[in-house]
């Protein structure tokens, strides 16, 4: 015995068919989509990674200096030239000469 809506069924398997595979289409673009969009947010934290590397590098190397200059501080040498410079003072038997200018 034939099926009576033959044609019918045809049809019906056809347009399965298409509406599945545009539903594949459609989630491929959004993935390719969501993909390039993910891809260049990776860009971007990465280069702000690599910024804030860098201002890293750049706060500890300034830490080493402050460290360096506080040791110097200390040195008599340091206190010596403060007290040349800002205060004016020099030992008992220097010789000062102004000049006119």
């Amino acid at each position: 015995m034939k099926p009576a809506y033959k044609g019918k069924t045809k049809y019906h398997n056809r347009l399965a068919i298409y509406i599945v595979g545009i539903l594949v289409l459609v989630i491929a673009v959004v993935f390719a989509v969501n993909s390039y969009t993910l891809s260049s947010k990776k860009a971007e934290y990465q280069a702000q990674l690599d910024s804030l590397e860098a201002d890293l590098e750049r706060e500890k190397a300034e830490e080493e200096d402050l460290k360096d200059y506080e040791k110097y501080t200390q040195t008599m040498k340091y206190i010596e030239e403060v007290a040349r410079e800002k205060l004016g003072m020099v030992y008992e038997d220097e010789i000062i000469f102004k000049d006119n200018e």
